[in-house]
């Protein structure tokens, strides 16, 4: 799931994951998965003498890129429960994730879960230690992110979140110098307000995302840790961003219908430069850990 390109069959779809996958894991912050690692092993101390296996939840889990990315990371023997709705994408993650091992070598149990988001904070993970997602909450509500941070709260976990959209996109010339225009304000602005368009229940957050997960998350007695995680797409990543302009051109056709032939005439534009390797693409991210406060 990512940023302006909405439609059913771009953002669910097996091959946009797997294009996306390698950006996504550059991009990632290692000192918060450094920190999510420390607080497993925590809890795994905690536990006292038996032997503990973490508990890993995965929300919007689709293909098991999350899984991919962090279980290697992290120390220990993990259980991790992905979530999603797609049972297509559950059966690939099933496949793609079985040789997985965690840092120490220690094996990966997976178990998939065919769940909507809502049954899963409603249902609870009582056992959980980690909760983790990755580009998933633009596309939620507030009301989501609350009952959210409350079911982590019950559980007395962590939650580490990457890749949430914070609305910083930018080109760069050859030298690193951004390039802006009119016409590029216009469309970033207006795929802002395509992002929290409604999703089928309520307006969905966009790139208010990390604002309402850190404010939830606080209130709810986390402690709140943050980094900025950026895609730079440059000519090594030429087919994503080809395809993440198309989902643009899109939704800003949906978005301003009237404009359809400037929002062409940008993208054009724009897409020629990032094939001649005269521009690149930074789009912004941020990534939250949240460590329960502990008791006083």
């Amino acid at each position: 799931m990512t940023h302006a390109d909405r439609s059913p069959h771009a953002v669910f779809s097996d091959p946009w994951l797997s294009l996306r996958e390698p950006a996504d894991h550059r991009a990632r912050d290692a000192q918060l998965t450094h920190a999510a690692d420390r607080w497993l092993a925590q809890r795994h101390r905690d536990a006292g003498p038996f032997a503990h296996t973490g508990q890993v939840v995965d929300l919007g889990s689709g293909s098991g890129s999350n899984l991919r990315y962090l279980a290697p990371r992290l120390a220990g023997a993990q259980h991790w429960r992905l979530i999603d709705h797609d049972a297509d994408l559950l059966a690939q993650a099933r496949l793609r994730c079985e040789c997985v091992a965690s840092a120490d070598g220690q094996p990966i149990h997976l178990e998939t879960r065919q769940s909507t988001l809502a049954e899963a904070w409603n249902r609870g993970w009582p056992e959980a230690d980690l909760v983790t997602a990755s580009a998933l909450f633009d596309l939620l509500t507030a009301a989501d992110i609350e009952h959210l941070a409350k079911a982590c709260q019950r559980a007395g976990c962590a939650a580490l979140f990457a890749l949430s959209v914070d609305g910083h996109i930018r080109f760069d010339d050859a030298g690193g110098r951004p390039v802006t225009s009119d016409d590029d304000q216009f469309a970033f602005h207006a795929l802002a307000d395509h992002q929290q368009c409604d999703k089928g229940s309520g307006p969905a957050l966009g790139t208010r995302a990390p604002a309402v997960l850190r404010e939830n998350f606080h209130r709810h007695g986390f402690r709140i840790r943050e980094a900025i995680t950026p895609w730079r797409l440059g000519p090594e990543s030429l087919p994503l961003a080809e395809a993440l302009m198309a989902g643009w051109r899109n939704a800003l056709h949906e978005q301003v219908p009237t404009q359809v032939a400037r929002i062409d005439r940008w993208h054009e534009q724009r897409l020629g430069e990032l094939m001649r390797g005269q521009l690149s693409l930074t789009v912004g991210h941020r990534d939250l850990l949240a460590i329960p406060e502990p008791p006083r």
